[in-house]
């Protein structure tokens, strides 16, 4: 159990990835605080977690708003006195599929930019300083291979310019944060998926099932290894990261991409 006797924030926990996160972190131990904007399912996940025998906190929070995140992490220090492990998963590309940069909107730019950076820099900002007094804390960030430019024809990704965008910045945000943090016990890593399959119910799940048979087969087929990825090999992947297994890791982006 890598994680025992920590205490977590898992932001984005409602479902896909976050949801497997939140149930690896409590297979391996932890103890959490779940954030999301879906009050429903990221109460389920909780739920999951509690039948596991670990203790895990649902809080409704827009993880753009700077209030709501001082909220967060204060309710996390008052449930567990400490904050171990941050993770920020919080994000998407959004609900409508937008291809060309003319057809992005300032709005449109702005909500997927900060709900993908804008969110993992308030989190940052708001728990760095509790990790600091302790000399000690785990962060992971989650990106996206899209921050390559893998995206082809519209698929499960919606608006693909501004999502491409904040995951690359993802990648910068968390090169010079680990550096900035390292001399105070803090580590700082990226996990990159590929296209990961996520559960019935999920948007990239919906997106995918909605595409043609000839579509899905073409997304599979990019990927080296024949096949999507499970929530559940990124969730191991951000276990690794947040543990003391990874003792000399950290500036790092550690991709779970099939090979891609």
């Amino acid at each position: 159990m890598r994680l025992e006797g920590s205490a977590a924030i898992i932001t984005g926990a409602a479902q896909g990835i976050g949801r497997a996160i939140a149930l690896e972190f409590a297979n391996q131990g932890a103890d959490m605080l779940l954030a999301d904007v879906q009050p429903e399912k990221l109460a389920s996940v909780a739920a999951e977690v509690g039948e596991m025998g670990r203790k895990a906190v649902p809080v409704t929070v827009d993880v753009t708003n700077t209030n709501q995140v001082q909220h967060m992490v204060n309710r996390a220090l008052q449930e567990y006195g400490k904050i171990d492990v941050l993770v920020n998963d919080a994000g998407g590309s959004g609900n409508i599929g937008i291809q060309h940069i003319e057809d992005v909107t300032d709005d449109m730019w702005d909500l997927i930019v900060d709900v993908n950076l804008k969110s993992a820099f308030l989190c940052c900002r708001e728990v760095v300083p509790h990790m600091r007094k302790q000399q000690s804390g785990r962060i992971v960030n989650i990106s996206s291979s899209s921050a390559k430019g893998h995206f082809g024809d519209l698929g499960t990704s919606a608006i693909r310019l501004p999502y491409a965008a904040a995951k690359s910045g993802i990648i910068g945000f968390t090169y010079q944060l680990a550096k900035d943090v390292a001399p105070d016990g803090i580590y700082v890593n990226a996990v990159m998926p590929g296209f990961v399959l996520t559960e019935a119910g999920a948007r990239v799940n919906d997106r995918f099932q909605e595409l043609s048979d000839q579509a899905r087969e073409a997304m599979t087929g990019n990927v080296p290894l024949g096949r999507a990825g499970e929530p559940q090999e990124v969730a191991r992947a951000v276990s690794f990261l947040a543990s003391n297994e990874a003792s000399f890791t950290t500036g790092t982006v550690l991709e779970v991409t099939g090979g891609r």
